[in-house]
């Protein structure tokens, strides 16, 4: 059986905005651009699954059952706003340092270990080298670094990470300030294996990209050399790595060039067979589809015809009359088969060339 892939998400201040312990389901509101983010990921072919520490169960704050309605509401309105699916919700109630007693446990479920990853791990089939974890936190980071996992951290890219006695300070494949800019980067990183974690880019003062930092990834995509009108790379990928790039962390004006080259290289290579297509296949489809539509309704008109002269012809001759127009209704009815028939061939043709 063929191993799959996952984005294992964060709960609180990734998916939802919550800053304290949350155990009552109207509390819940989603993050500007999540689901539409997780829908995105999810048409992907990711598996979507949620893992979050929730001590406020060993607190004594709330009980299970509370986690559960949070994640159900939070999984209602993610299916509500953009139809994005969840695929399952890991959740670890247990801390060392818990009130209730039976939750006093340092358990491998709790990050920054990789219990819950793991254990997802088993119950899909996954290949966590394939997998991303997005979080807003260094435990976040720290689990889904030791599970083999590629790594997002959720956080402004200017401010340091730091870590503490429990969760080290590692470094994660990519900083971004938003679960969008997160889904970004996967699309842009597609199938390409586990690797040691990118910088992150050079920021100005304004929040833009430095040139040094710009200038270097248009260098390593390939898109050295003046933006518009310039050689465009053959190399399609690396044209799409920049711009994802480029929407991730400065969505500006920068932006601009990038996109133009896109648009002029597509015309360039469309433009001929576009025209050719239209002009011979599609174009002779639809004129034969309008005949079609005019045989049937001329058909349709002397059958109706036939049908009154029952009821209004008077003479020894009716008869005839009915079946001279029930004969010419059938002839334009086959005549619209026949031309059917050639349109569906038109069509054939036209889908066995793209």
């Amino acid at each position: 059986m063929m191993s799959e892939r996952a984005v294992f998400l964060d709960r609180d201040n990734t998916i939802i905005a919550n800053d304290g312990y949350l155990g009552d389901p109207t509390g819940v509101k989603l993050l500007p651009g999540a689901a539409a983010a997780i829908a995105s990921l999810r048409r992907l072919g990711f598996r979507i699954i949620v893992v979050s520490n929730q001590s406020g169960v060993a607190r004594g704050m709330f009980d299970e059952a509370a986690v559960e309605s949070v994640n159900q509401e939070m999984i209602r309105q993610l299916k509500e706003q953009a139809g994005a699916h969840v695929d399952a919700s890991y959740y670890c109630p247990y801390h060392p340092d818990a009130v209730v007693p039976e939750y006093k446990l340092d358990h491998e479920w709790r990050k920054p270990k990789p219990g819950m990853l793991k254990a997802a791990r088993e119950d899909f089939n996954l290949d966590l080298a394939q997998c991303w974890m997005i979080g807003d936190q260094p435990r976040d980071v720290a689990a889904g670094a030791s599970a083999g996992c590629r790594t997002i951290l959720l956080s402004d890219p200017e401010k340091q990470m730091e870590g503490n006695d429990n969760v080290p300070a590692i470094t994660p494949n990519f900083i971004v300030r938003s679960l969008a800019d997160a889904a970004r980067i996967i699309v842009r990183e597609g199938n390409s294996p586990n690797r040691d974690p990118a910088p992150v880019p050079l920021l100005a003062a304004d929040g833009t990209a430095s040139a040094e930092d710009t200038s270097a990834r248009r260098d390593s995509a390939g898109l050295s050399g003046p933006s518009v009108g310039g050689t465009l790379p053959a190399d399609t990928e690396a044209l799409a790595a920049a711009v994802a790039a480029k929407l991730t962390y400065h969505p500006s004006e920068a932006i601009k060039p990038v996109l133009e080259d896109i648009l002029q290289q597509l015309r360039s290579a469309h433009r001929k067979s576009d025209i050719a297509e239209f002009s011979l296949s599609l174009l002779l489809a639809t004129i034969i589809q309008a005949l079609v539509v005019l045989c049937l309704g001329l058909g349709a008109w002397d059958a109706l015809a036939a049908l009154h002269s029952v009821a209004t012809v008077r003479n020894p001759y009716w008869w005839d009359y009915r079946t001279t127009l029930q004969l010419t209704a059938l002839e334009w009815m086959a005549a619209g088969l026949v031309l059917q028939v050639m349109v569906v061939a038109l069509l054939l043709r036209y889908r066995t060339k793209q």
